[in-house]
């Protein structure tokens, strides 16, 4: 056992492991190992983890549901921390999560004591401080929307601290918060500010979005890995006009791009442009994150040159 592990557990008396594979916690199965590797649960273990970074000026990765990451083969020379469920907490209609918690499961929690408001994304995979730091959502609707207040935890020059933000300090935009701009601004803590609604009204309103997002995503490529879409929809402006036709909810489907392009079942080493979805990029094949990057650049680059739109990504690059 090297001393870099003994002196993480006794900081954090949390079990460590050592080069982890970091394919088995994404849902792309792609990922070359962690140097470190521990799992919290509550807020007081995610502080002493980081905690510990500082002390030790180890580099970090918080890790949630493992969706929307592509994880370079080389892994990451640091401690990963990995994000589970916990309790959530309700007062009246808020609703407070650790940030690990699962977004689908809080959302039913909050059903059971009548709170809704969130049904919109039951079907998005991931965490809570995930769904709140890319403000994940649909169907015009974002996360973000029902956010009340956030406890961070920020790793400063000299000390790891505590700060609180209101939900207008966080900067909500169509897949973007202050969260993505301060990389060392780490949500440990979520109220929501729910609707209350009758149980069996949210029942019968998720049934209707689920078997909505079955008829607009059924065909989306559960079956093989994927980090879940990969470009961002492309924002409706007037220049877009003659693309008017595509347009739903302020926004132009990136991958209906890229199948005009052409594009759909193209494939670089053991990854491909998903033949059910195009916005997807699966690992159908041991693909390598190289693989990924590759086909991920060809399609920037097809598409901006016969469509002059610039992709940009969901995926969030880690360790290249």
């Amino acid at each position: 056992m090297s001393n870099e592990i003994i002196k993480i557990k006794s900081l954090t008396g949390l079990d460590v492991k050592e080069n982890e594979p970091l394919s088995k916690h994404t849902t792309f199965k792609i990922g070359g190992p962690a140097k470190f590797f521990v799992v919290v649960d509550s807020k007081d273990k995610l502080f002493k983890a980081l905690q510990a970074v500082k002390e030790l000026d180890l580099p970090f990765l918080i890790l949630g549901g493992g969706s929307n990451v592509l994880i370079s083969d080389v892994g990451f020379d640091g401690l990963v921390i990995k994000l589970q469920d916990s309790e959530i907490k309700v007062d009246n209609n808020q609703v407070t999560a650790f940030a690990g918690n699962n977004l689908k499961n809080t959302i039913n929690q909050a059903m059971k004591d009548n709170l809704g408001g969130l049904e919109f994304a039951a079907n998005i995979p991931g965490t809570v401080g995930g769904a709140v730091r890319g403000n994940a959502g649909a169907y015009g609707k974002g996360v973000g929307d029902y956010v009340a207040q956030i406890e961070v935890i920020v790793i400063g020059d000299k000390e790891v601290g505590l700060k609180v933000l209101a939900k207008d300090d966080c900067q909500f935009d169509y897949r973007e918060s202050i969260f993505k701009k301060n990389e060392n601004w780490i949500i440990s803590e979520v109220v929501l500010n729910l609707e209350n609604k009758n149980k069996e009204d949210i029942q019968k309103e998720q049934t209707a979005i689920d078997a909505d997002w079955q008829k607009r995503c059924g065909s989306q490529p559960y079956d093989t890995p994927s980090a879940g879409c990969t470009f961002k929809n492309i924002i409706y402006t007037d220049d877009l006009v003659k693309y008017k036709d595509w347009e739903t909810h302020g926004k132009l489907p990136a991958g209906k791009f890229i199948e005009e392009a052409d594009l759909k079942g193209k494939k670089i080493g053991g990854a491909m442009v998903s033949e059910k979805h195009s916005n997807f990029i699966v690992n159908f094949n041991n693909a390598t994150a190289d693989d990924v990057v590759q086909l991920i650049s060809l399609v920037k680059t097809k598409v901006r040159n016969e469509f002059g739109v610039q992709l940009q990504e969901e995926v969030q690059y880690i360790g290249f």
